[in-house]
């Protein structure tokens, strides 16, 4: 209980951090990239920008989610979102999902492996596509591209005082890019994607939020 109310005291702050989101000078509709964790990304899906959820207290609902799972050799990013256009409500894509294969990470010190780290969709051992929320019922194998920016801790905020049930944990920031194309079973080009993203882990798995 401890370290759930320390999570949702650090989101709090981090929801109410007032920070100017710049649009990009090419596509307006979309947010600039940035690599300052501001919580901000989208993409143009045929066209139409769709951008991330923000971050909100209380929300289980997050723009990015990075999962990797101890046991096993992948790395699932989720981008969590909607079209800016709300009356464009036809197929809307509300989770899009990139899965990375044949790499491992079990410790917060191990994201920082993905720092300027660039990953080819090749549609069968990393692709994309789009999901429900938090990665179920994946559709699509998309080919593309993503390219990581900066994912680095946050070393000088600390969550959590190292007490039973409520370690120290630090948040990162995680930033990236990509475009990728979905032709089956909907045609979905991902193009002009961006995400920046400040996330923590949970205490029970590797799960960030």
């Amino acid at each position: 209980m401890k370290f759930l109310l320390t999570i949702l005291l650090f989101f709090l702050l981090i929801s109410c951090r007032k920070a100017a989101i710049t649009p990009d000078p090419s596509n307006p509709d979309l947010p600039a990239y940035t690599e300052k964790g501001l919580n901000t990304g989208g993409t143009l899906v045929n066209g139409k920008a769709w951008i991330t959820f923000p971050l909100a207290f209380l929300s289980t609902i997050r723009p990015v989610q990075v999962y990797s799972y101890p046991g096993g050799d992948s790395v699932v990013v989720l981008l969590n979102g909607s079209y800016k256009d709300a009356t464009l409500p036809d197929q809307n894509p509300s989770t899009l999902f990139i899965v990375l294969k044949n790499i491992h990470i079990s410790t917060d010190a191990e994201l920082q492996q993905l720092n300027g780290k660039n990953f080819v969709l090749d549609g069968s051992i990393n692709y994309g596509g789009i999901s429900d929320s938090y990665g179920y019922n994946k559709t699509g194998h998309a080919t593309g591209s993503i390219r990581f920016g900066k994912v680095s801790e946050i070393s000088n905020v600390t969550v959590g005082d190292g007490s039973p049930g409520n370690p120290i944990l630090h948040p990162y920031i995680v930033a990236g890019q990509f475009d990728m194309t979905m032709t089956a079973p909907v045609n979905y080009n991902f193009s002009k994607g961006r995400f920046d993203v400040n996330i923590i882990r949970s205490s029970n798995q590797f799960g960030i939020y």
